[in-house]
């Protein structure tokens, strides 16, 4: 068998974000499961008809541009009568079953080929997950250890219809058993185990990744483990995959076959065979119970967990878009829908209760992973930011879509910039009715920050200057034309002026009018008048002015005088004032993500 490694060419590169790997569902067909011989206790007669589930998952290297395809598993042959006589003996007692589409005509729906695809790894090596590894000439499959000598035949005999392999399944030349992830690794050779950055490389070590004790970092950037999952066949191999910075996703393959024996209402089931053994659908059921235990508390700590049968998952409506090509189709980054629903899985009462009060009042859409996490780690101080949140929301005398404009502004603002809420306030701008020619100009307005480096600065140059005995005019006394046709260019495209522009314009006319250029677009694009009104525009640099990370006093009352100027209200600036103190929330949110990061390298997540 062949090896796959890449030479390293120079130190890695670490990234400046977290890397992260697209993840699509494929179809791989649906067939037919007695629930007896999978969980404990439940009807003889039950049966479940369930997906075979296969994944898309893409790799983007951003230091050579490099797109690595894998498909993680590849569910049921087209073919049936290709299986084995055994295993078509088998497949007599999985129906009714449909294996149309398969693994190939669902990347087809997406725009792919076999040909396009780098890597096969399968979870293991059972019939229902093979599919036809003919369909992929080009690719090299990967196995974890041992399931090589389940083809071969070598391997301690198991029982059970199922428990049939091919042993001419795979090409040789292009096949990869994954080293023994129990082995000592000092022995392994350190040099061999690295790889570049961002470079594919099945022979790095395994290491530990907090409650997980063996996982293969495939890509030497955290974005994707091969996780060791034994119990259920020699050489049973997981995913973990990290799809967006907040979100990871662990493909359990049949690690479990019931969503119940993660929430512990069922037990593994057995059965005994013509013969009177007892048989189970694990080959050792204690390291099985093992596996899932510490998928168990994965999903406790927030992670998505979609297992290769997961007819549940399959069943949440949001989760259609996640197949590869679906219209509207998306990577795994949770929907709103899908995160409620995993959400919820794994609430306590009292959180239930929370969530749904969320609901309630800020509507179900506004709950995302920084809320959810919050929940999940201080359910008391998830009430206090609610009840502080749903504030200027309930009284309401500004419309949704300028509450969402003005939190953009103070989350957008130079001296905060949280690009999660940019994010968050962004899209609930464009969902309360917000143009993209609104959610622009805020950010033109919020720009304008800088040039209180200026307004603080030249005050206190001009004091400088006056103490040391260098002191120059003030006021427009002696103002050259040029410096009056800037005033009075400034007059007419922002509506005031105030004192404190004339010393900054006699010491520097040419930037003075370089910022009345830069400071007017919003006020003047847009035929003239930009797209918000004034009121709205001066409110908005109040939110900015008034935010923790800035407290520029002398603009903040200039401003609150604009806007009562353009006929607003004490109410609606009080209002802004409250939106722009809900940036205190933004520290809940970084904060405890990084603890979740922390907890995680520490071996306590």
């Amino acid at each position: 068998m062949s090896s796959i490694f890449v030479k390293q060419t120079g130190p890695p590169s670490p990234p400046l974000e977290k890397a992260t790997v697209s993840v699509h569902a494929l179809s791989g067909g649906h067939f037919t499961l007695p629930e007896y011989q999978f969980v404990h206790p439940v009807s003889q007669e039950a049966r479940k008809h369930v997906p075979s589930l296969a994944f898309l998952i893409q790799h983007h290297n951003t230091s050579n541009g490099k797109t690595t395809r894998i498909v993680f598993d590849l569910g049921l042959r087209r073919d049936i009568k290709r299986y084995s006589a055994p295993i078509q003996k088998h497949v007599t007692t999985r129906q009714p079953m449909t294996t149309d589409p398969d693994v190939v005509k669902s990347l087809a729906k997406g725009g792919l080929t076999p040909d396009d695809i780098d890597y096969v790894v399968y979870s293991h090596v059972h019939w229902d997950h093979i599919g036809e590894p003919r369909d992929f000439p080009k690719s090299t499959f990967i196995v974890g250890h041992g399931a090589l000598a389940l083809l071969d035949g070598s391997s301690a005999s198991l029982r059970g219809g199922h428990s049939f392999f091919e042993h001419d399944l795979l090409p040789e030349q292009r096949t990869v058993e994954l080293s023994d992830p129990t082995a000592s690794q000092s022995k392994m050779n350190y040099a061999k185990s690295q790889g570049q950055w961002g470079g594919v490389n099945f022979e790095r070590l395994w290491q530990p990744n907090g409650a997980l004790p063996e996982t293969l970092d495939v890509f030497d950037d955290g974005s994707l483990f091969i996780v060791n999952a034994p119990g259920h066949l020699p050489g049973h191999i997981n995913i973990l995959a990290r799809t967006a910075e907040e979100h990871q996703l662990y493909l359990a393959g049949d690690a479990c076959h019931d969503r119940r024996l993660l929430t512990g209402e069922k037990a593994i089931g057995e059965w005994h065979d013509a013969e009177g053994h007892v048989c189970c659908i694990h080959a050792d059921r204690k390291q099985a119970e093992e596996t899932i235990a510490r998928i168990r508390r994965l999903e406790q700590d927030g992670v998505e967990i979609i297992f290769a049968h997961d007819v549940e998952w399959e069943n949440v409506p949001a989760n259609k878009a996640r197949f590869f090509g679906a219209e509207g189709g998306s990577n795994f980054r949770l929907s709103r829908a899908a995160l409620q629903h995993h959400t919820n899985m794994s609430l306590s009462d009292e959180q239930q209760k929370l969530k749904a009060q969320f609901d309630s009042e800020l509507g179900a859409d506004a709950f995302d992973e920084p809320w959810s996490r919050l929940l999940k780690h201080s359910p008391e101080m998830f009430a206090a930011s609610l009840r502080l949140t749903s504030v200027p929301k309930k009284k309401g005398h500004l419309a949704p879509k300028i509450q969402s404009l003005i939190l953009l502004s103070v989350a957008a603002a130079s001296t905060h910039l949280h690009v999660p809420n940019i994010h968050r306030y962004t899209k609930q701008a464009l969902q309360n009715g917000a143009s993209k020619a609104e959610i622009v100009e805020v950010l033109c307005l919020t720009s304008t920050l800088g040039i209180h480096a200026c307004n603080i600065g030249v005050p206190i140059l001009f004091e400088v200057l006056r103490e040391e005995g260098k002191e120059l005019p003030t006021g427009m006394d002696g103002m050259s034309k040029e410096q009056w046709a800037f005033k009075e260019d400034f007059e007419k495209k922002r509506g005031y002026w105030h004192a404190f522009w004339e010393d900054f314009l006699r010491l520097s006319p040419e930037f003075f009018g370089a910022y009345v250029e830069f400071s007017s677009v919003p006020w003047t694009n847009e035929g003239g008048k930009g797209v918000l009104e004034p009121k709205v525009k001066e409110l908005i640099y109040c939110a900015f002015d008034a935010a923790a990370t800035h407290l520029y006093k002398p603009g903040l009352k200039l401003h609150m005088k604009n806007v009562l100027g353009y006929g607003g209200t004490a109410e609606e600036i009080m209002e802004t004032l409250e939106l722009a103190t809900l940036l205190s929330i933004s520290t809940m949110d970084v904060g405890l993500s990084v603890l979740d990061q922390e907890l995680k390298s520490a071996g306590q997540a």
